[in-house]
């Protein structure tokens, strides 16, 4: 105790802190605030350290911030790691993954906040195009990504000094071959060398000071708690930012510094001051090391790769054990013939032809158009759109007050259409001329149809926010406390709802311009439906190394788009394929035509030349290691499994993984080419993009689907069910149990999900207000008084129009039958206070859900994600939250309860329940009593094991489904 006042009185004070206070006051209430609650904070240390932060005032007298600090931390105890070694450290995964780091010590980078010269060498070193250090390991087959640069955390970007590091992920034949790969990384680094006594190419800053410009420029809002934390931490005294540059100084560069560049590449970045960790399961993994074979390596089963051969490795002896986490490593001291030939590598030098390495090419992808699209001119931009009013209108020989929103202008007519309480709409002539970019506040006054009404705006929308209805008195309070029911926005125009603009059998297209959030950014997602995709394992494991290829033969591409904030994605779903572009929309389009070619040129006989040799099989290995990783962690096996329990068209990851055995590349494009033979896609555009830009969308997709002869689309009746078993109503739960596939995971997961029927808005209303109104009870019963488990929750679920509710807990000091019990007998006991609890309180929930579902969206991604789902599980309930809020407004306490004594409670007046219901555990391998009642699986056979009890659950369900629902 006295160390830590010590401590505290050394460090705890004013002038080594930074304050940010938001809030809903005036400055001066705030500044109130704050001297009320922070004034005792002592202006300078108690006692005198040597380790006390210095604040250097300048002597310049002018305004220019002129204050700098220092840590006295490395003055007085050096650098805080010793990289002196030349020590490798070889380390057991869990997990199936072979991984390679080196990192660098190197000096606090506080005061280079300008130049950021760490930003500018990582952007070179972990640059993935054409010439860069990845497309040359690629095309060994050694490695399949890389990262580089300085983390966050505060052991990587500290006072004292920062951590700069380059991390590669291998393939099992690049474990054998790190020595080279460093060898490789430090010519790349030779040839950095080169160029700064020659001096770089000046357009790799330029390019990089506009994209983080750009990117800085339109970033997405943050919420308040997050804006707060941010500027707090750019204040902090360490960061030496002035007062100006608190908000860009950590996002911009503001200059070039060669010098600084040169000082890292010279002598930070060298062989003698690294640090190599390899980890990889060709060591074994963490569960072969348990205590039935202790340490001795001899004793371990022969695992795929643990034939590597090193003799620097093989005289490792047993491992050691890292005291915190239990982590088996070894560290072997790297050959100085290795370290000398490193160095020798890394002398300043162009390095050959035959390497493939050179400077990044000039990025075709950065934005140079921001303006945002125009809006057509009879539903245009106008300050009042959205915008909650109070009109003074003429009743009789009285004059009374009226709340209404702005819902459309026409600026043709120079009109703003209203939307009244009762959902009458009326046409009103502005009688100011208000440009876009004229200003205003609440309050703001002025008139309408010649003078004759008056009004005044009560409310306006914030950024990404939709109409405002609000009504400039007391009840807006009430709202916001909970004890009113929010006023219901109008209806959405139809105008301003995605819009068909093209219906093929080859591709239907919606489209919708932004209006809420006036960023030039959009989004394009596209589903490319594929007659046959679940048909069985075979299908769905090539789909997935399709989507795996796919990824790997346009990384040289999109990495480029990436770096400009434009980026890309392709999976393997249900129906299909997703795709997905977003960003900056100058440069979008150029890059979904540049992936659809790739994409659509598999089908033909032959991998398409974008697939470089040798990269089938190193995708090939990266997929199968992701299926050997699939269900690691208790609480995500659990999930996956109720998921394929309830649709059984999902195959899993070791039938996928047994399909592949075998497979060649003409096995593979016979499968591949035969689902993407014939393609419908279905996708939205949304965004700055106006009926222009979407024709533009409509030709690109359409000519890369017509690039093959025969293209004709998949007629609707041939597109892949999603169908949904339909449970039994039992009294008692199915329960499937199956081990952890991890042995060294103690963790037990359990869930118990309800299933309810297919979706209707009064239902589905329903589910979520019981969610509602259980979410915090269960969580304080289960996890905050009775420590039933880290993980406790409850929620809705909505699967391909099939309505649920599901409960999990994820426990190490229970077991799984007494998760479950405890489930139950919270539904059984909560019945009573439902039945109990007061009409405020049910109308507190009620009125908190229908806050939350009305609540705006944050960004344009979430509203397009949102827009999405409805158009992807085929509903096309654009205004769907709006819909439900109109019906939670009637819904009673009695309608709820009844509903759950449907749906949830365990026994109706002494008698089971009946109910549609499934119970999943996966108990964990700990020494407690969260281990009770764990199966025992044939490892080799784990994942036959967990499709023979899914298989049996369908069978039991008849193999009844729910049908086509949407």
């Amino acid at each position: 105790m006295a160390e830590l006042r010590k401590f505290y009185n050394q460090y705890y004070y004013a002038k080594n802190m930074s304050l940010v206070v938001i809030g809903a006051y005036t400055l001066d209430e705030l500044q109130e605030h704050v001297v009320d609650y922070f004034s005792h904070v002592p202006g300078k240390p108690r006692e005198k350290s040597p380790l006390t932060m210095q604040h250097i005032s300048g002597t310049d007298t002018s305004s220019v911030w002129n204050e700098t600090h220092h840590s006295p931390i490395a003055d007085v105890f050096g650098m805080p790691f010793d990289f002196s070694s030349s020590c490798i450290y070889r380390t057991v995964p869990v997990k199936e993954r072979h991984t390679l780091s080196i990192a660098w010590q190197v000096m606090p980078l506080q005061s280079h906040w300008k130049s950021k010269p760490c930003d500018y060498i990582s952007h070179l070193l972990g640059h993935e195009a054409a010439g860069s250090l990845l497309s040359a390991l690629k095309t060994k087959s050694w490695v399949t990504g890389c990262y580089a640069g300085v983390g966050s955390g505060g052991h990587e970007d500290a006072s004292t000094h920062a951590l700069f590091s380059i991390s590669f992920s291998l393939s099992e034949e690049g474990v054998s071959h790190w020595a080279e790969i460093i060898s490789l990384l430090y010519s790349y680094i030779g040839m950095l060398r080169h160029y700064c006594v020659e001096g770089f190419p000046g357009w790799i800053y330029e390019e990089l000071r506009a994209i983080h410009e750009v990117s800085h420029k339109f970033e997405d809002e943050k919420s308040p708690e997050e804006f707060v934390e941010h500027l707090a931490e750019a204040a902090a005294p360490w960061y030496n930012l002035p007062p100006d540059r608190l908000l860009d100084g950590n996002s911009l560069l503001f200059e070039f510094d060669a010098n600084a560049v040169k000082n890292l590449l010279e002598n930070y970045l060298t062989p003698g001051n690294s640090r190599v960790d390899l980890m990889s399961s060709v060591f074994g993994r963490a569960h072969d090391y348990e205590e039935n074979h202790g340490d001795d390596a001899s004793k371990l089963p022969k695992t795929d790769g643990m034939h590597l051969k090193n003799e620097l490795f093989d005289s490792g002896g047993p491992p050691m054990t890292e005291p915190m986490f239990g982590t088996k490593f070894w560290c072997h001291e790297i050959p100085s013939a290795v370290v000398q030939e490193w160095s020798n590598a890394a002398v300043a030098h162009l390095p050959p032809d035959s390497s493939m390495l050179s400077l990044p090419p000039v990025n075709p992808f950065i934005p140079v158009d921001f303006e945002l699209k125009a809006l057509p001119a009879d539903d245009a931009h106008h300050p009042l759109v959205n915008c909650s009013l109070k009109l003074c209108i003429s009743v009789g020989k009285k004059k009374a007050w009226f709340p209404a929103t702005v819902t459309k202008f026409n600026g043709l007519k120079n009109q703003v259409l209203l939307s009244y309480e009762d959902e009458d709409e009326k046409w009103h002539l502005v009688d100011s001329i208000l440009q876009e970019h004229d200003s205003f506040e609440p309050d703001y006054e002025s008139t309408f149809d010649n003078k004759s009404i008056k009004f005044r705006i009560v409310a306006m929308p914030e950024v990404g926010e939709g109409a405002v209805l609000k009504y400039g008195d007391d009840s807006d309070f009430h709202v916001e406390s909970g004890t009113h029911f929010p006023p219901i926005p109008p209806p959405i125009p139809e105008s301003r709802l995605p819009q068909l603009v093209s219906n093929t059998q080859l591709l239907k297209l919606w489209h919708l311009q932004d209006r809420k959030f006036k960023r030039p950014i959009a989004e394009l997602r596209l589903k490319l439906v594929c007659a046959g995709i679940n048909r069985s394992p075979l299908e769905g494991a090539c789909a997935d190394l399709f989507v795996t290829l796919c990824s790997d033969a346009t990384t040289e591409v999109s990495y480029l788009a990436s770096v400009c904030e434009i980026g890309s994605s392709i999976s393997a779903t249900g129906f299909g394929f997703g795709l997905r572009f977003n960003g900056f929309d100058h440069k979008l389009l150029d890059l979904a035509k540049v992936l659809l070619n790739v994409i659509l040129s598999f089908r033909s006989d032959e991998l398409p030349p974008e697939v470089k040799p040798g990269r089938f099989d190193a995708c090939l290995e990266v997929l199968k290691r992701k299926y050997s990783n699939a269900g690691m962690k208790a609480s995500k096996l659990c999930s996956e499994i109720r998921l394929r329990c309830i649709r059984p068209t999902i195959w899993s990851s070791s039938a996928k993984a047994d399909a592949l055995v075998g497979i060649t590349p003409s096995k593979f494009m016979e499968v591949i080419s035969a689902l993407l033979k014939k393609v419908s896609v279905e996708g939205l555009y949304h965004g700055n993009v106006g009926p222009a830009e979407a024709e533009v969308a409509i030709s690109l997709i359409t000519e890369a689907l017509l690039s093959a002869p025969g293209s004709t689309g998949l007629p609707k009746k041939k597109h892949p069910s999603q169908f949904v078993i339909k449970m039994p109503r039992n009294q008692t739960h199915p329960i499937i149990s199956v081990p952890t596939k991890d042995l060294t995971d103690s963790n037990t997961a359990v869930e118990v999900y309800f299933q309810v029927g297919p979706d209707d808005v009064r239902k589905r209303t329903l589910i979520d207000l019981i969610a509602h109104v259980l979410d915090e009870p269960f969580y304080d019963q289960l996890r905050t008084k009775e420590q039933f488990g880290y993980d406790v929750s409850c929620g809705s679920r909505w699967t391909y129009g099939v309505m649920g509710m599901c409960f999990c807990v994820v426990t190490s000091c229970k077991s799984a039958n007494e998760s479950t019990e405890r489930i139950e007998r919270f539904l059984e006991e909560f019945r009573k206070e439902l039945e109990d609890m007061k009409d405020e309180t049910f109308m507190e929930h009620v009125n908190g859900l229908a806050k939350n579902k009305l609540q705006m969206f944050n960004s344009l991604e979430e509203e397009c994600g949102n827009l999405w789902s409805e158009i992807t599980e085929g509903r096309y309930q654009w205004d769907s939250e709006r819909q439900e809020v109109v019906l939670l407004k009637s819904i009673t306490k009695q309608e709820l309860i009844a509903a759950y004594d449907d749906w949830l409670l365990p026994q109706c007046n002494g008698t089971k329940n009946y109910r549609q219901s499934l119970v999943v555990k996966v108990i964990g391998s700990g020494d407690g009593p969260s281990s009770e009642d764990r199966p025992v699986f044939d490892a080799e056979h784990f994942g036959s094991e967990i499709d023979r009890h899914i298989t049996g659950f369908h069978k039991s369900a008849g193999q009844t489904t729910w049908g086509k629902i949407f």
